[in-house]
Parts: C-alpha cells; sequence; structure tokens
C-alpha cells in the first residue's frame, strides 16, 4: 500500500498526543494495516510503554514496531524522514512537545498528515494556535510542504460547558476547519486511560473509532 507518514503533534504537552498515537497504531492493526511508530519524543513515552508491555505480553508477538530516535540535527532527522519514505503502511511519529526544535523542521517538512489533539481549555487552545503558527511558518518557508492537518478535540468531558463555553468552543472548532480538518470528538472515558501497545479494547474502539475512521477515510 502507498507510505503514509503522520506526525502527532502539539506545543502543549499533556493533551494526549502520545497516547493517540498509540491509539491511532492499535486501531490500524486491528483492521490489518501495516503500521509502525517512531518514538522522537524526548520523554520516550510509546517507548517505554512497549518496554513494559513486552514483560507483560511475553511470547505474544508484537502487533507492530516502535522504534525511537532521537531529535537532533535537521540532516539527520532527514535522513530518518527519507528512510522512512521507503516503508509500506503507516509510519507514525510522536513529536516532542517543544515544535521550535531545528531538527523537527523535516518532520513536519516531509510528513503527509499532521494530527493535533486539543482540549477546550485556555491554555491548551493558546498553544496550538501558536502550533499552526508554527506550522505556517514552515510552510511559507518550504514551499514543497504538503501535510494536511486533522485538529482533534481529545479526552472532552461532554458534562461540562456553559452556553458561553460552548459557543467558544463551536466558534474555535470552526477557525480550525478553516486551516485543517476537525474530527468528530473523542471523549475522555477510563478505558483510554489503560491503553498498551499490544491490544486494543472494545470499549477503546468504540471511543476513538468515529474521530480515526474520519481521518482515515480521508487520508488519500
Amino acid at each position: 500500500m502507498k507510505n503514509k507518514k503522520i506526525v502527532f503533534a502539539n506545543q502543549k504537552g499533556g493533551v494526549g498526543k502520545s497516547t493517540l498515537c498509540i491509539l491511532f497504531a492499535n486501531y490500524l492493526a486491528f483492521k490489518r494495516k501495516p503500521v509502525c511508530i517512531i518514538d522522537t519524543d524526548l520523554q520516550k513515552t510509546i517507548l517505554m510503554q512497549r518496554q513494559k508491555d513486552a514483560e507483560i505480553y511475553q511470547g505474544v508477538e508484537e502487533p507492530y514496531s516502535v522504534q525511537d530516535f532521537d531529535v537532533s540535527e535537521p540532516e539527520v532527522m532527514q535522513q530518518l524522514m527519507d528512510s522512512a519514505s521507503e516503508v509500506d503502511g503507516y509510519v507514525l511519529f510522536d513529536s516532542p512537545g517543544n515544535v521550535s526544535e531545528d531538527g523537527l523542521v523535516p518532520l513536519f517538512a516531509n510528513a503527509d498528515y499532521i494530527i493535533c489533539p486539543y482540549e477546550y481549555e485556555d491554555k491548551t487552545l493558546d498553544s496550538t494556535g501558536t502550533f499552526v503558527q508554527v506550522i505556517n511558518m514552515l510552510k511559507a518557508h518550504n514551499p514543497d510542504m504538503h501535510a494536511e492537518i486533522f485538529f482533534v478535540p481529545n479526552r472532552i468531558d461532554p458534562r461540562i460547558g456553559t452556553s458561553d463555553e460552548q459557543r467558544m468552543w463551536n466558534e474555535t472548532n470552526e477557525i480550525f476547519q478553516q486551516i485543517g480538518k476537525v474530527t468528530p470528538v473523542v471523549n475522555s472515558r477510563a478505558t483510554l486511560k489503560r491503553i498498551n501497545t499490544f491490544e486494543l479494547l472494545a470499549t477503546q474502539r468504540q471511543a476513538v473509532q468515529g474521530a480515526f475512521d474520519y481521518m482515515l477515510k480521508r487520508m488519500k
């Protein structure tokens, strides 16, 4: 199948970026799609999760590979992206929280899709706005950059929000729709805090299906 390089990113930490990356990999593996993860986040959250899971699931074949890569010089990152382009299937990248690192320029410049999770919270929305500015600046300096952005309202509690807040959230979605595509909401659920890199629970699949199917249908 066609190679697809997908970067999970946001300037704001703690919005569920790594969790969403694992869930997307699990969802693709569930659908029998070839997928791998390259963890470039300095915290190595996904790599450590895989190492922990491997001890629990001893003897079970890994559904996909997880590799780590330290963001350093742009030339080194470019080599990584060139190699990733030769892989059949979906190559997912978990990016560092600070997207201003020089080494990350080739990551975004060569990506096919950028998945940006966000929450309806002032600091997160401000950071997401900063992230969009960084991406627009990169596009201005890299005319060949073609990545499409999917904004994912993530870990949303549908029980909260005044009428004014709901209006502001809808206006936020409308702004993001002008920049990329806004997926259906991924609600906050306890089952999404119990993820691992070996299997996808039915309750987890139900929680992410709307957002993930929306993206997959639009990934050419």
